[in-house]
C-alpha cells in the first residue's frame, strides 16, 4: 500500500501538481491555463469510476455545456444540457499479463468489434508522458481502410467506436502503475473540453 502510494506521488510531480483537493486529500494535476471560451467556461475537478481529470462548464449560445460521468455508459460524456453528446473517456479492465491485445476480446464480447475484424494495435506518440505510459491506436490492417469511396464518401471506422477513424482522435492510454487498465479517451476533432493529460487514476 505504501509504494502505491509512493507511485501515485510520483506520478503527481510528473504531471506538476500544484493544486490540493482539500475534501478528498488528493494532490490534483495542474488546472489547465486554456479555455473553450475565455468568458463563458470555467474548469472543475471531476472524479467518476476510479478516474479524475479537468473538465469544463460552458454557457455558451448553444446550452449549458459540462463532462460528467456517466453511470449507464460507464464512463464520462460530454453532455449539452440533458443531452449526451459522445462518450469522451471511459476505463476498460485488460489482462495485466497480455496488456492492450486482451482488450480486443472485450470489444468483441461487447458488440464493438466484428469477430472477423482485421485490426490491430498500433504504440503512437500522443504527447509527453511518463516513461511508464503508452498510447495505442486499434487500426485496420488495410492502408486505404479510411480513405474516401469511390463516390467520395467518407466510411465508416472499420475497427468500431473504439477504433481509428477520420471523424477525430481516439486513443488508449495504458501505464505499467496501472497494468489491469485501459483509459479510452476520445478527443474528437477540435481542442476538447477535458484535459487528457490530467487523467488520473485515483488511489
Amino acid at each position: 500500500m505504501a509504494l502505491k502510494f509512493v507511485l501515485v506521488g510520483l506520478m503527481a510531480v510528473i504531471a506538476g501538481v500544484v493544486y490540493q483537493d482539500d475534501q478528498k486529500g488528493l494532490q490534483l494535476p495542474s488546472k489547465p491555463d486554456w479555455h473553450t471560451s475565455e468568458n463563458d467556461c470555467a474548469w472543475s475537478w471531476v472524479q467518476g469510476g476510479g478516474l479524475g481529470m479537468w473538465s469544463e462548464t460552458c454557457r455558451l449560445s448553444t446550452g449549458q455545456w459540462r463532462i460528467v460521468w456517466d453511470e449507464a455508459q460507464r464512463g464520462f460524456v460530454l453532455r449539452r444540457e440533458n443531452q449526451i453528446v459522445e462518450l469522451v473517456v471511459q476505463p476498460w479492465k485488460i489482462s495485466p499479463d497480455t496488456g492492450i491485445s486482451s482488450l480486443s476480446k472485450s470489444l468483441s464480447d461487447a458488440g464493438y468489434l466484428a469477430s472477423d475484424n482485421d485490426c490491430q494495435w498500433q504504440s503512437v506518440p500522443m504527447r509527453k508522458s511518463p516513461r511508464a505510459m503508452k498510447f495505442y491506436v486499434l487500426s485496420s490492417s488495410k492502408p486505404d481502410a479510411l480513405a474516401p469511396t469511390v463516390q467520395g464518401e467518407i466510411p465508416e471506422p472499420r475497427c468500431g467506436p473504439y477504433g481509428h477513424s477520420t471523424h477525430g482522435v481516439r486513443y488508449f492510454i495504458v501505464d505499467l502503475r496501472w497494468p489491469d487498465l485501459a483509459i479510452f479517451v476520445n478527443e474528437g476533432q477540435e481542442r476538447p473540453m477535458f484535459d487528457p493529460a490530467s487523467i488520473t487514476v485515483l488511489p
